[in-house]
């Protein structure tokens, strides 16, 4: 139990804003991102004992998996970074296509909070919001993003 209050530096993360960069550049401003999850498969093994006595259940990290990124994004103006991206994975150069991208993170004062890092990533699908010329909305677009591993790198 503590016993005295907590210093500043342990406060919660409170972020103000994301940035998304693909190869070190800006790749777009993130409204919401899901998903950044990794899970271990539970494999179990199950064994008599000696003298009649039942073992109690081993429990082993299995298959370790990546849900994919499910990137909220502001369409601008002629930036097509994520159509042609997408393309070039559909034209089956996935080899050349995959990338190391990471989430950053920032307070209302653009200080840098923490990152995320992923590898090996590739765009599996793109969707826009609903176009509505009677809304006054941005026009937005969800990308999901298949990756091999991340780590909170800060």
């Amino acid at each position: 139990m503590p016993t005295s209050a907590a210093a500043r530096s342990e406060d919660p993360l409170l972020s103000s804003r994301f940035a998304l960069e693909f190869d070190k550049a800006v790749a777009g401003m993130i409204i919401s991102c899901d998903g950044l999850e990794s899970k271990s498969d539970i494999t179990e093994a199950f064994s008599g004992g000696t003298g009649g006595k039942e073992r109690p259940t081993s429990r082993t990290p299995g298959v370790l998996s990546f849900s994919p990124l499910q990137l909220k994004l502001f369409v601008l103006k002629g930036d097509t970074y994520f159509e042609e991206w997408f393309k070039k994975v559909q034209d089956g150069k996935i080899k050349d296509s995959t990338k190391v991208g990471s989430i950053n993170m920032y307070d209302s004062e653009n200080k840098a909070l923490a990152e995320w890092t992923f590898q090996g990533a590739w765009p599996s699908q793109i969707s826009y919001n609903d176009l509505d010329s009677q809304s006054n909305e941005a026009v937005t677009m969800t990308v999901s993003i298949a990756y091999e591993n991340f780590e909170r790198t800060q």
